[in-house]
């Protein structure tokens, strides 16, 4: 992601989608990869855990994981307008005393963050042209498992993602979407001491559970 990414995703990522998207989860819940998510964290079996979301946008994944697995959370998020939402969301809730809310591109502040039991990234990776510098600094962070979803690698989802960013460079906005190799990413994770655990797949999204391998510190017991 560009140094300059929060601006670029204060422009993309607004107000009005913020409170949109809050409103559809009022209504309805988690999005479906986003519960492909929370019940990932949730097979851990982990209590009291410390939870790391990365670009949370309105916070669902904490909202939600605060209320039985986490005792904390700190949500990292490049768009001012979502962290707002989030953050009015979590005191709503009575959760604002335990997330940390941080407005930064993730990579550029992931060195003075603590180690967290559990980091989450819904919908991230495919927002970073340089998905290994995000998974390196997520991991580096990761004391017991990583959950992210990411777009599918498949031809029509590598359609649909062509044509949106056509559009983005019609309406000259820089933020571009990407559908990064899977396999390239699965690589990178088990260099880092991480084991794909599960995958589950939707159209377009898929969701990968990450643990970390018990001889390097990631036992669970």
């Amino acid at each position: 992601m560009p140094r300059h990414c929060c601006e670029i995703e204060n422009k993309t990522f607004g107000e009005a989608g913020a409170k949109a998207n809050l409103k559809k989860y009022r209504r309805r819940g988690p999005a479906k990869q986003t519960r492909m998510i929370l019940e990932a964290a949730r097979s851990l079996g982990i209590k009291n855990a410390t939870l790391l979301d990365v670009g949370g946008g309105i916070g669902t994944i904490h909202h939600e994981l605060l209320n039985d697995i986490a005792s904390t959370a700190a949500h990292v998020d490049a768009s001012a307008a979502y962290l707002k939402i989030a953050k009015e969301e979590a005191q709503r809730l009575g959760h604002d005393g335990r997330v940390e809310f941080i407005h930064a591109d993730f990579t550029d502040v992931a060195g003075g963050l603590p180690q967290a039991d559990v980091v989450t990234l819904d919908r991230v990776v495919c927002c970073y042209p340089n998905f290994r510098e995000l998974l390196k600094a997520a991991s580096s962070k990761c004391r017991k498992a990583i959950a992210l979803t990411y777009p599918r690698e498949t031809w029509y989802v590598k359609a649909i993602i062509s044509a949106m960013n056509l559009f983005q460079r019609l309406r000259r906005d820089p933020f571009r979407v990407f559908v990064h190799p899977v396999n390239e990413m699965e690589s990178l994770l088990n260099g880092e001491g991480f084991q794909r655990t599960s995958t589950r797949r939707l159209f377009v999204w898929e969701m990968s559970l990450y643990r970390k391998l018990a001889e390097q510190g990631g036992d669970f017991n």
